[in-house]
């Protein structure tokens, strides 16, 4: 399996994607892998006894709940392999075993009682208890399950039942069934057995644990003639362990201490007759090793429980109970740094506790001074579980330290639920709901409502005629703005090609609005096509802008609106191709020159033109030539009666700021310095009126003062360029580029440690760079000599961009510090061999 294949373009909520499913693999498929968790091979086991079956052959004896295998599809956002009843799994992505196992759940009703009790337990095993109850839709008679496998039968339905629903009326009745007058046989007495350890762990009383105990132990004595030493002594220990979480409930923790080391002894000579029986052992001695460590920690035996973590680290390290236990163990000992790591390795192994993983190794961060990177733990774990107490009280607590109140109270929001819209609960939609559906983006950030700004132009235009949008929004998102988007919010049903195709639940009112229309998008002029082009465009449907608006010659086009739109059409086929082979807005150009263009147009297309061969051709005769031309079409604009104060200024900073690359491309300091001036000038005069305009005002001083910061840092002025970072960050500090801005001038001044947070809070604020920045936030870790925050920022990077081979490097050169050093530099390796036989291939070709 490739790695990054599988996993490319399904982001999981804390680990990549495939971790998760390798390491819980026998859910997902029904296969195993080398990382796979021991209590995971429940299924492996259960469907090699279907095929090979034998009354009384042991099976594990711990079983996960129905919710494990909803937590792990929603953690891995694998929903490719979410499933019900066996059948829901497509056949491509199930493995041989699954679809054996599959073919026998659909003719269950034709298999013996051997076959149905191995089938009905597989069921159990891979956590699809719906399933169970079909293949055992009630409870059977009490005088046919004192047979053996009649009662195993009926064991598998009632592990479903409390899988499912708990210690519910149907759940007793169930174990009833076999706990009341059972036989002596070896499913009675495991049936019997559970039946006690229920009460004890789960009932409001318990007293009858004891009764239920003791019984599983009298049926154990009157077969123990009958069975081998192996099946004996796994069986014991099994009721032991029942026996144990009794006396644990009682603090009779001598007791319990005695009986532990007791069977712990007995199992330890133990020799498994056979592979399968071999997964038996493994899982008894886990279990064993389990409840002996969770006694040494109540008891304060120190020494008893690092010996313990020690042993199950190595007998299962991929198990997040274990290493949840290890972590503990550093911090109760004051190990914070050794605790902080333990504690992100486990919250990558999840799903059960991963939330609070995150949370405990955000205090430790804390405690070591890290409170930036703990800012991050406490979203990523509010993200993991957004409607748990915990989650949401320690990132408000976090927002408050650090005086973020916009994300408190939209951390309070998220974590209501919401009924009606479950997807209001996640955290990106709630920064962002504009890109997804039109709704209200509550990120202060602006370009945050972006959409809603030109939904809401498009829906005046269309009622009150049509309105002047020459002063408009001048940040256009780049082309995977929303694939990211939906990709890391694992919104996943918000993936559509075209606004029709949105599922009916996940629309708003504006929504509909814009599919009609869509609908009626022929028969409209040009210039209200335009205005429904821009909010498609913002949405992030730059594909289907193009497809509804075909290319027309520009020899062909008569009208001012057609010259408009056509422009607007040419501009998002620019914008769409940057990062791949440039499609230059040679379209645009022309309209330029044609004796219909507006003035306003005019002038629109040569800022563009300086700026596109600025950074393209490197042209600076062209970038002269258009900046001449939008010169002479600023002076006509600046004389035009009808043209507000506002809307002069802001076209006139626009262009300084635009087409001051010609004297940059030039050399020419004081030039480029002239223009700079004016543009800043005129951006912090502006006289705006009202929200709207005060918001162009501020979104364009923000870019004028960014674009003065890279002139400074150009020319060796790095105080001055910080200076005005700085401001342009209190302009926005939601804005994800402008804290790059800042980690590359903490870098120029060599302070890769405070680069590493605002790296970190680039990532935190994404998706514009969500991967890049947790990238190069782990490089400045690395340099700062913190290798344990470096390497959760290199596998966040995966996470993210699986291809990214800059922060596999990373991640092999750090992975040790967490514990994961052969698994990173396996995954480099691969990853290179891959690129290398892929480029291979390219040269190859003709």
């Amino acid at each position: 399996m490739n790695r990054w294949e599988f996993s490319h373009g399904i982001v999981g909520v804390n680990a990549p994607s495939w971790l998760t499913y390798e390491v819980h693999r026998p859910y997902f498929d029904g296969a195993e892998s080398p990382a796979t968790v021991i209590q995971a091979r429940s299924a492996v086991l259960a469907a090699r006894r279907f095929e090979n079956p034998s009354p009384g052959a042991l099976r594990f004896g711990m079983t996960m709940p129905a919710s494990y295998r909803r937590l792990l599809v929603q953690e891995s956002r694998l929903t490719a392999y979410r499933a019900t009843v066996p059948t829901d799994l497509p056949d491509e992505l199930a493995s041989p075993a699954w679809r054996r196992m599959t073919g026998a759940y659909r003719r269950h009703a034709e298999l013996d009682q051997l076959d149905r009790s191995g089938l009905a337990h597989w069921l159990v095993a891979v956590c699809l208890p719906a399933a169970v109850l079909e293949v055992v839709p009630e409870d059977l008679d009490p005088a046919a399950c004192q047979d053996q496998v009649t009662a195993a039968v009926q064991a598998a339905r009632a592990a479903a039942l409390f899988g499912s629903e708990g210690l519910s009326e149907r759940t007793t009745a169930a174990y009833r069934v076999l706990a009341d007058h059972p036989a002596p046989t070896v499913a009675h007495v495991q049936a019997v057995a559970g039946w006690g350890y229920l009460l004890a762990r789960h009932a409001g009383d318990d007293s009858a644990a004891p009764l239920f105990l003791g019984r599983a132990r009298e049926l154990l004595k009157d077969i123990a003639g009958e069975l081998t030493r192996f099946t004996h002594t796994v069986l014991t220990a099994r009721l032991a362990l029942r026996e144990v979480m009794y006396a644990e409930r009682q603090r009779d923790f001598g007791s319990a201490r005695a009986l532990l080391a007791d069977v712990r002894a007995s199992v330890a000579e133990l020799t498994a007759p056979d592979g399968d029986d071999e997964l038996v052992l493994l899982e008894t001695r886990r279990r064993l090793l389990d409840r002996h460590l969770e006694i040494a920690v109540r008891t304060g035996d120190t020494e008893a429980e690092r010996a313990a973590v020690k042993e199950g680290v190595a007998l299962d390290p991929w198990d997040v109970k274990i290493r949840m236990q290890a972590a503990q163990a550093h911090e109760r000992a004051g190990e914070h740094e050794q605790a902080l790591a333990g504690y992100l390795h486990a919250a990558r192994l999840g799903p059960f506790g991963t939330g609070f993983a995150l949370l405990r190794a955000a205090d430790r961060a804390r405690e070591l001074g890290h409170t930036e990177f703990a800012r991050v733990l406490n979203e990523r774990a509010f993200r993991a579980a957004p409607r748990a107490g915990a989650t949401r009280d320690a990132l408000l607590d976090a927002c408050r330290r650090d005086g973020d109140r916009p994300l408190a109270e939209l951390t309070e929001r998220a974590a209501t639920r919401d009924r009606e819209r479950p997807y209001a609960n996640n955290w990106h939609y709630r920064m962002y709901a504009s890109y997804f559906n039109l709704g209200e983006s509550e990120s202060p950030g602006l370009y945050a409502r972006l959409p809603s700004l030109a939904y809401e132009f498009a829906e005046r235009g269309g009622e009150r005629g049509a309105e002047r949008a020459e002063v408009n929004w001048q940040r256009l998102m780049p082309p995977a703005f929303r694939g990211n988007l939906i990709r890391e919010s694992g919104l996943t049903e918000f993936a559509v090609d075209h606004p029709a195709d949105l599922p009916e639940h996940l629309r708003t009112p504006r929504w509909n609005r814009l599919c009609e229309w869509l609908d009626d998008f022929d028969g409209q002029g040009p210039e209200r096509q335009q205005q429904v082009a821009m909010v498609l465009y913002r949405l992030g449907f730059a594909k289907l802008v193009l497809e509804l608006i075909p290319a027309v010659p520009v020899d062909r086009l008569r009208t001012p609106a057609e010259l408009r739109l056509h422009h607007w059409r040419d501009l998002v086929r620019y914008v769409a191709s940057v990062g791949t082979r440039v499609a230059a807005p040679e379209t645009s150009f022309a309209i330029a020159e044609h004796p219909a263009c507006p003035t306003h147009l005019r002038f629109v297309i040569a800022v563009v033109a300086v700026v596109f061969h600025a950074r393209e051709t490197r042209s600076l005769e062209e970038a002269t030539r258009w900046r001449e031309i939008g010169a002479r079409a600023l002076e006509e604009l600046l004389a035009e009666p009808d043209r507000s104060p506002f809307e002069k200024m802001m076209a006139e900073s626009r262009f300084y700021r635009s087409v001051s690359f010609v004297p940059f491309l030039a050399g020419d300091r004081g030039w480029l310095a002239r223009d700079m001036d004016r543009a800043e000038e005129l951006a912090r005069a502006v006289p705006a009126e009202g929200p709207y305009q005060e918001f162009l005002k501020r979104e364009n001083l923000r870019a004028c003062v960014e674009s003065r910061s890279k002139e400074c840092y150009a020319f060796g002025e790095d105080e001055r360029g910080d200076r005005l970072v700085a401001e342009a960050l209190a302009l926005d500090p939601y804005e994800p580029k402008t804290h790059i801005e800042v980690a590359e001038g903490l870098l120029r001044r060599d302070l890769p440690r405070e680069a590493a947070d605002s790296y970190l809070r680039t990532a935190r604020l994404g998706p514009v760079s969500t991967a890049f920045g947790y990238a190069s936030a782990g490089e400045c870790f690395r340099r700062a000599g913190q290798p344990v925050l470096a390497e959760d920022c290199y596998l966040q990077a995966l996470r993210l961009d699986p291809y990214a081979i800059s922060a596999a490097r990373g991640w092999a050169a750090v992975g040790a510090a967490n514990g994961m050093g052969e698994l990173a530099r396996t995954y480099l390796a691969d990853l290179e061999a891959w690129g290398a036989a892929r480029l291979a291939a390219r040269r190859e070709r003709p």
